[in-house]
């Protein structure tokens, strides 16, 4: 991708990031995920709840509820850019009956993460971050591509916490979200869930007709950094992954 077309891209990207163009949707001060008290909300003895039959609906429901949380502990705002990018990569998935939505979070650490039911949150600071809207783009389709594949709720399966039987454990749903919420930001996915992603959200990002070496480059990018972000701190090896994803892109030439 030439400069100009580069440079043409970048100022719409910083330009999302003004209050001028982005809606306020969360204005509470931060807050760790380590200070939901995770224990206390699991009641001993209660080793599975059933998620084995969550219909979309109960995912939207579930993701609505988490958002709750998130909203609480982050300033989130909603726009334009960020959002046309993301329904653009929505319909180019095989999950578009899901009703996607996407958010900002006022944060300069540089990462990103999903929930379930259709729900996306980007980092300030990945944003700025990002050269140009295809390496955005990239980070959007794999965490929509984690929504896809149903991760948070199968992590939730892993951690044995599980909806049918919140009641029992005495768990309302406000309560169960921020269990889901906890597990969704501090619990990475598996490594071959990240790998899952990275192929899946490769598809989608060509088939959107974004450029698919963006992903790699901007992994690439992020690896030469004097710190890790935190984006590639809970995922499996960065160089590994671009690896199979410039292997990926060349077998589709």
């Amino acid at each position: 991708m030439n400069s100009h077309f580069r440079n043409k891209l970048k100022k719409p990207l910083s330009l999302a990031l003004g209050l001028g163009t982005a809606v306020s949707v969360g204005l509470s001060a931060p807050m760790p995920a380590s200070a939901i008290p995770f224990q206390e909300l699991i009641v001993p003895g209660i080793r599975y709840f059933q998620l084995s039959n969550l219909s979309t609906k109960d995912k939207v429901a579930l993701g609505s509820d988490i958002h709750k949380q998130v909203a609480r502990n982050y300033r989130l705002s909603t726009n334009q850019t960020v959002n046309r990018i993301g329904q653009r990569l929505v319909r180019a998935s095989d999950c578009s009956q899901i009703p996607f939505k996407f958010y900002v979070v006022q944060d300069s650490s540089i990462n990103a993460f999903a929930t379930t039911g259709g729900y996306v949150y980007v980092h300030t600071g990945l944003i700025r971050a990002a050269d140009n809207e295809d390496q955005l783009a990239s980070v959007i389709a794999h965490e929509i591509a984690h929504i896809c594949n149903d991760d948070l709720v199968n992590r939730l399966r892993q951690t044995q916490l599980v909806q049918g039987a919140a009641s029992l454990a005495g768990l309302n749903r406000s309560q169960l979200a921020a269990v889901a919420y906890k597990v969704a930001v501090d619990l990475p996915n598996s490594r071959e869930a990240e790998f899952r992603a990275d192929a899946k959200g490769l598809q989608y990002l060509t088939a959107a007709g974004y450029d698919p070496n963006a992903m790699p480059a901007f992994l690439s990018k992020l690896v030469n950094r004097s710190s890790t972000p935190t984006f590639l701190s809970t995922h499996p090896n960065a160089r590994e992954r671009i690896a199979v994803l410039e292997r990926k892109i060349a077998s589709q030439r």
